[in-house]
Formats: C-alpha cells, structure tokens, sequence
C-alpha cells in the first residue's frame, strides 16, 4: 500500500505549512488509497503550485523525474496513470484557493523582507486557521475524483 506520512512531514518536505500543501496533503491521500501497492506511479500535473508537492513526495518524483510532467496551465488538475494504464483524474474545484485581502498584503511584505515581527506573527496565523479551515473541508467540496480503467 502507498504510505503517507502525516500531515506534518508532507509540510516538512514541502519548506512550509499552507492551504496548498494541505489540499495536495488530502489529494494525495485519495491518490494513495487508488495506487494501492503500485508503486510506479506516473502524473501528469498542471500546475506547480503547493499541492503537486504532496503528490511528488508520496510517490517519490523527486527521485523519478521521468514519472512526472507538468503541462503548468495553471489549473489543479492532476491525472495519475497506473503501469497497466488504468487512471485517477483529479481537478480542484474552482475557487477552492483560500485567501484573503489581509494575506496577500503581508505575503508581499514578507517576500520583500519589509513585514514587522508582527505583521510576520500574524502571517503564520493566518495561514495555519487555513490550513485548519483546509483539513476540515470535505474533499468533495475541494476536488472531484474519477477513475478510468
């Protein structure tokens, strides 16, 4: 069976904790549950944003590179392909991105090294009340799932 590590070490391996790695965090474990023992997985993803990261890490893309291809027109759509072609499309259900005013305005101050240790602080709450908010989304709300055989 595929393995996935908690939520912790997917946002570990991934730099930080977001609402994208906790969506890509409940992707991947959908995409686990269908490979079952296959280990071979193959994806196509396209985006590169903060979910693809769960995917490379459960299936090990880091270390495979031939196994992934990102096509990035910026949608979270992601087809996983089995060795004996059967295949798991998932897409993001548009508008599913959480985020606020108030978060992208220190998000620049940060990236610009300008935010204070305050503004810093208030940062990282915002962004773990999404990750929590994120978690506790139902999946159908946030993607769908069908497979092809």
């Amino acid at each position: 069976m595929t393995v996935v590590p908690d939520f912790d070490t997917i946002a570990k391996a991934h730099g930080h904790v977001c609402p994208g790695i906790a969506l890509g965090y409940k992707i991947a474990l959908e995409a686990a549950a269908w490979a079952g023992n296959e280990t071979k997985i193959t994806v196509l993803s396209h985006t590169q944003r903060c979910p693809l990261d769960a995917l490379r890490y459960i299936f090990d893309l880091n270390s495979h590179p031939d196994r992934l291809t990102i096509e990035n027109t910026n949608t979270g759509s992601y087809v996983l392909e089995k060795p004996d072609g059967s295949r798991l499309f998932i897409d993001e259900v548009p508008d599913t991105k959480l985020t606020s005013d108030e978060l992208h305005r220190l998000k620049v101050r940060a990236a610009a090294k300008t935010a204070t240790p305050e503004e810093s602080d208030r940062l990282q709450e915002i962004r773990l009340e999404m990750v929590k908010n994120m978690l506790a989304t139902p999946n159908e709300q946030l993607f769908t799932v069908r497979e092809e055989r």
